[in-house]
This record gives C-alpha cells, sequence and structure tokens, in this order.
C-alpha cells in the first residue's frame, strides 16, 4: 500500500502523470474510485489536511472516506508490528514508480515474478 501525497503523480490510469492535486481539481470521482477499489492506493490525514488548503470544500464520498479510513489503520497495524531485524535480504524492491505498487507489490517483485504484468498479480496471498 502506498501513501500518495498532493504531489505525487499517478503512474496508472487515464490521469497518468497529473498530481493527486490536479486529479482532485479536475476529477474528484476518480479520486473515490481509486480508493475504493485500488488496494494500493491511500492518502493519508496529513494529505487530506493540505488538499484542504486548497480546495476547502474538498470532501471524499462516505464509502471512499470509510475504505480509506480502513486502509490507515491496516497501515498502523502493519507499522506497529513489524519487526525490523536488521536484515535488508529479504527486502525485494523498493520502488513503485513503475506500476504504482499495484496490488502492493513493488516493481522489481512484478518484473521478475510476474514477467513484467501487474495483472498477473490478481491471485497472489
Amino acid at each position: 500500500m502506498k501513501l500518495y501525497s498532493i504531489n505525487d503523480r499517478f503512474s496508472f490510469g487515464k490521469h497518468t502523470g497529473k498530481t493527486i492535486l490536479e486529479v482532485i481539481g479536475e476529477d474528484i470521482g476518480y479520486i473515490n474510485w481509486c480508493l475504493i477499489n485500488l488496494d494500493h492506493f491511500v492518502i493519508s490525514d496529513d494529505s487530506i489536511d493540505e488538499i484542504k488548503k486548497f480546495i476547502p470544500v474538498f470532501k471524499l464520498s462516505d464509502l471512499a472516506e470509510q475504505v480509506r479510513c480502513f486502509k490507515m489503520e491496516k497501515i498502523e497495524i502493519e507499522t506497529e508490528t513489524h519487526f525490523d531485524d536488521d536484515d535488508d535480504d529479504d527486502d525485494y524492491g523498493s520502488s513503485g514508480e513503475k506500476y504504482g505498487w499495484y496490488n502492493g507489490w513493488s516493481d522489481d517483485a512484478i518484473d521478475d515474478a510476474f514477467e513484467g504484468d501487474p495483472m498477473n498479480t490478481w491471485n497472489v496471498d
């Protein structure tokens, strides 16, 4: 899962290359859709506060806000229960720029294990 900030650019979909803030100004429905339908997509509380500085009337749909809060709780739980043993050998890829952390997988994992096709990750637990 990736926490998007207002200046992060979409690396997928119909708004590829645009920042989160640009897309919110043009197509809030797409942001709602991303939050609800894409496991890897989440906007932090801090980013929501930043967005409201630029767009004071900004509001997510009720469902998108519920999903966003659920994802934020999941991130907090994962962060609290993750123990770093200083062994970086099991980390596989740290970039999501190419595929946007599709289904939570790094670009390296998608290229190597899934033949460079993010759609091949659909049934992996």
